[in-house]
């Protein structure tokens, strides 16, 4: 569905009487629990859970960031 067809549909719910808006709910109510049901929990993992895949590139980041932590210089305050 491309945007200009969702943002027709989102502009077409103002002529909705209110009883139709309350059928409405329940139907997308109903598709979402579905969908949901269908996602395993595990799925969301966050940006690193996202690397699982990729275990090498996640390796070669944590390395660059330690090395970079090692040769930049310490940062103290004026009064230190």
């Amino acid at each position: 569905m491309t945007q200009t067809d969702f943002n027709h549909i989102v502009e077409s719910l103002g002529g909705l009487s209110p009883e139709q808006m309350r059928q409405l709910r329940r139907e997308l109510d109903g598709k979402l629990a579905t969908v949901e049901q269908k996602q395993p929990a595990c799925d969301d993992l966050g940006s690193i859970g996202a690397m699982r895949d990729d275990a090498d590139l996640l390796d070669a980041a944590v390395a660059h960031a330690m090395k970079v932590r090692e040769e930049r210089p310490w940062r103290l305050s004026p009064g230190e």
